[in-house]
């Protein structure tokens, strides 16, 4: 595996990059159901669904730990 790193490119140039140093986490402070919500998409799906829908928009309220997911068609605000 050595012999194949050495040989990268692209390993080459991260190699003697300095590691950041990371910062310490901080919780969220959430008072209230629906105060907070995380938004993902997921996709695109191949094949999409019989009513054409390639992707998946999926809500989380932080409070309650509720989670929706709507099919869509395209992930564009059109």
């Amino acid at each position: 595996a050595l012999k194949w790193v050495s040989k990268c490119e692209a390993c080459q140039m991260f190699l003697g990059r300095p590691k950041l140093a990371a910062l310490p986490l901080k919780p969220i402070v959430i008072d209230e159901p629906f105060q907070h919500w995380g938004l993902d998409f997921i996709g695109t799906l191949n094949p999409p669904s019989s009513a054409r829908h390639k992707h998946v928009l999926t809500t989380t309220n932080y409070f309650t730990k509720w989670v929706e997911a709507i099919p869509i068609k395209s992930t564009t605000s059109e």
